[in-house]
């Protein structure tokens, strides 16, 4: 049964969103009397039958629906640094939806080599990885912010940053599983100094993520796969 992302899903008759509407009429051939199963990035799931496919319009009748709890008690934030290319975060985009992070923040520090980012296709990536990994929640997907900006809001009590200097207690010791947590990625070449002093007046602990250098993307995932196992134990 093919899956379509569908942001409302509150009445018995939905109209699919324009992009998913010409992906089933006009990609998958679908046609009235079509079952198809509908998430709306928020927990719920639906199924249903196709009404009219016709013209890039799509109509459903939803027969049943269910919502599915998140599956950690506590929150996982990704505040990395845009990467020089959006392929690369469109990538590390679709990996952080796999595993299941809540919040994706892209930061723009002193050595960001791109401030701009299109966060239209960073959606339509996320969108498509819910449904491919058969999750029924999106997270929440930020426009790019100075890291100044990040720090102004009401964080996690617990909160992080990868750090290559001075090397710092490692994220598998440092992270508690049992509690929201925030962790900050720089860009190629790390914080600055100046930056990584604030974060730490911040209350954000520098934590390392094994003894190689990595890159930001690749950094970022090996971040989240380690949080996301370590509530899983």
């Amino acid at each position: 049964m093919h899956s379509f992302y569908c942001p409302a899903l509150d009445s018995d008759l939905i109209e699919l969103p324009e992009e998913e509407a010409h992906h089933a009429v006009h990609v998958l051939r679908l046609v009235p009397g079509d079952r198809i199963a509908l998430v709306n990035g928020k927990g719920m799931r639906a199924e249903g039958s196709i009404i009219t496919a016709a013209k890039g319009r799509c109509t459903a009748q939803v027969n049943t629906r269910s919502h599915e709890p998140r599956e950690r008690e506590s929150s996982m934030h990704l505040a990395v640094a845009t990467t020089k290319q959006q392929e690369r975060m469109e990538w590390l985009m679709e990996k952080a939806v796999e595993i299941g992070i809540d919040r994706f923040t892209p930061v723009i520090t002193a050595r960001t080599e791109r401030s701009r980012l299109r966060t239209d296709r960073l959606l339509r990536v996320a969108i498509a990885a819910m449904k491919q990994s058969q999750r029924a929640w999106l997270p929440r997907i930020d426009e790019p912010m100075p890291l100044s900006l990040l720090l102004d809001e009401q964080l996690p009590a617990q909160r992080f940053f990868g750090w290559c200097e001075e090397k710092p207690e490692t994220l598998m010791h440092a992270y508690r599983p049992q509690a929201d947590a925030i962790i900050l990625i720089g860009p190629e070449g790390d914080f600055d100094p100046n930056e990584a002093a604030r974060l730490k007046q911040q209350g954000l602990a520098p934590v390392g993520l094994g003894t190689a250098r990595l890159r930001t993307e690749t950094a970022a995932l090996a971040a989240i796969t380690w949080m996301s196992l370590a509530q899983q134990r």
